[in-house]
């Protein structure tokens, strides 16, 4: 939530939007339009916001500026990705819930709504495995992308409390997407919500998989692009924490992360909320060819939806993260790096 009394706008060069790749303000501008947000007045940084989650990333006080940005954008209805993207968001709500059973020795892994690259759970990392996917178990975060972020409180603790009835006190939870790992880890202590179970992110079970089946891991010898998922930046501590176990992970599977201008704390959101504005997805893709990345691995399923076929048409191979691991252990992809079939 923001925090008013750390916002230091004297002191911090109003980092949160000076630093924003969507907007060009001025140090003086960007003081007078947060100065309007937090005195609830119409301000032009609502409908130029993409929700990206960079300017909490930003903020040196850790103020949490987007969660302010959010909520003047539904108090005003001025998301730039208009009633489309509120559909979507309340749409998956709707959206067939199943639980797939699994080994009683072996984690569960919630797939939220976001399971839509074919191939990207199959094979043995995911073998004995309880899946849960569908709206039952949505963790609503999408409403911070689709300017609602009233979903996301309102629906916290039913989210919690069914997940809570699923996972075991001696078993735990592997967050397949950045969003679900964001509720549990950031906004249920924002919330005042107990987690009472034990949860990780999908990197950290993949880096620990990998990590006891070394024997069975050959080299890729590749150099790739990361697309930071948006989710990813709410909380800098968590950042930093998952991109160090990524880091770890890559180096397992012989993949060198290209040293570019859009990663980590200054990677492009894929836009895929604001399309068909073609500007950002393109300086991201030429910014990872130019790196010398042959590959562009996703974590996020709408980035990769979004990306791959742009990536691919620039001679930079798209992989899902997964499926990364599973071509190092010897696995065939008959459904694509990335969920696709390629000619």
């Amino acid at each position: 939530m923001f925090l008013e009394e750390k916002c230091n706008r004297d002191t911090c060069g109003i980092a949160c939007l000076t630093n924003c790749y969507y907007m060009d303000y001025s140090e003086q501008k960007a003081k007078e339009e947060f100065e309007k947000l937090i005195r609830g007045e119409p301000s032009p940084v609502t409908s130029e916001c993409i929700t990206c989650c960079a300017c909490t990333q930003y903020c040196p006080h850790e103020a949490d500026p987007f969660d302010l940005i959010s909520r003047r954008m539904e108090e005003t209805g001025t998301f730039i990705g208009g009633e489309r993207a509120a559909v979507q968001m309340r749409g998956a709500n709707a959206m067939p819930s199943s639980a797939k059973k699994g080994d009683p020795d072996k984690p569960i892994m919630n797939l939220c709504t976001v399971n839509m690259i074919a191939g990207a759970i199959e094979g043995q990392l995911f073998e004995g495995l309880a899946i849960l996917q569908g709206g039952d178990y949505f963790c609503q975060i999408g409403g911070y992308h689709a300017g609602i972020p009233s979903m996301v409180r309102d629906n916290a603790q039913k989210f919690i409390d069914t997940l809570a009835k699923i996972v075991p006190d001696d078993n735990y939870l592997i967050c397949f997407h950045d969003d679900c790992f964001m509720m549990l880890d950031h906004y249920a202590k924002d919330f005042g919500i107990n987690v009472p179970f034990k949860y990780i992110h999908i990197i950290e079970y993949l880096r620990d998989y990998v990590k006891n089946n070394l024997d069975k891991i050959k080299k890729l010898n590749i150099k790739v692009a990361y697309q930071q998922p948006c989710a990813s930046r709410i909380n800098l501590e968590a950042f930093k924490k998952k991109d160090k176990m990524l880091d770890e992970l890559f180096e397992l599977l012989g993949v060198e992360r290209v040293e570019r201008n859009y990663d980590r704390e200054g990677a492009l959101c894929c836009t895929a909320v604001i399309s068909p504005n073609d500007t950002y997805w393109k300086m991201n893709i030429a910014d990872a060819k130019n790196s010398g990345a042959e590959a562009m691995v996703f974590l996020c399923p709408v980035c990769c939806l979004y990306l791959r076929s742009k990536a691919q048409a620039e001679g930079i191979e798209p992989y899902f993260l997964s499926n990364l691991v599973r071509e190092a252990l010897g696995e065939n992809l008959p459904k694509g790096r990335a969920g696709k079939i390629y000619e």
